[in-house]
């Protein structure tokens, strides 16, 4: 037997502008975070860039690709929670 196909609109503005509410994914963004920080950081510590700079440098990209993996958990799990 074949499955019916059910074409769904996700609110693009909500999945990515509404900040994390449930418990996991604040504890899955702040890990992701985390990790990410100290993957970019471990590199820069060891140049001659200012600390401020280093850590900036790291927390940058930290912070974008941890929010976008928050994105693609939500478009997968919670995808009826950011229905139109």
């Amino acid at each position: 037997m074949k499955k019916e196909v059910i074409r769904v609109e996700i609110d693009l503005k909500k999945i990515f502008l509404t900040p994390p509410n449930i418990r996991r994914e604040k504890i899955t963004l702040l890990v992701m975070m985390v990790v990410l920080f100290v993957m970019f950081f471990g590199p820069i510590c060891s140049t001659d860039i200012h600390p401020v700079k280093a850590v900036l440098l790291a927390c940058l990209p930290a912070l974008s690709v941890s929010w976008g993996w928050i994105v693609l958990l939500r478009s997968l799990f919670r995808k009826s929670e950011f229905c139109k």
